[in-house]
């Protein structure tokens, strides 16, 4: 966290390269940086390790791609994509904690709902009881970030 307060670098593999070196000599970790252009109706997203994003819009999702590496240990070359948010799209991003097999179409009205009840009824449904789980939603990008 200190790493990615402290990096001057705004575009997400600058972000990633800086938490890299910050957790070199360390476990490492699987990282995700989203950068949300409220005004351009644009997301960046860099990925690294066992990171799952989604972008959820009008009952469908769109994958976001993660490369596969430790951030800390192993950095693979960086990629960011990026791709259009539509009014009312949301982010989710997930650990390997989550199971991929939800769907949007599948929770009628879910992605209405606020961004903690998204998140806690996808842990309850999808999480992994095998493996930790960590869950960020973002909903309603546009108006969640843009908005006075």
């Amino acid at each position: 966290m200190t790493a990615f307060h402290r990096s001057a670098g705004a575009d997400p593999a600058e972000l990633i390269t800086a938490m890299h070196h910050a957790l070199g000599g360390t476990r490492g970790g699987a990282v995700a940086v989203a950068r949300i252009d409220p005004d351009g109706r644009r997301l960046s997203y860099c990925g690294v390790g066992n990171i799952s994003g989604f972008t959820v819009a009008d009952g469908r999702r769109g994958t976001l791609l993660s490369a596969p590496g430790i951030v800390g240990h192993h950095l693979p070359r960086l990629r960011v994509f990026e791709a259009a948010l539509p009014e009312g799209a949301g982010l989710i991003l997930h650990s390997d904690g989550l199971n991929e097999r939800w769907a949007p179409a599948a929770l009628p009205g879910l992605f209405q709902c606020s961004s903690t009840v998204i998140a806690a009824h996808l842990l309850r449904e999808s999480a992994v009881r095998r493996d930790d789980a960590g869950i960020v939603v973002v909903g309603n990008v546009g108006a969640a970030v843009g908005a006075p």
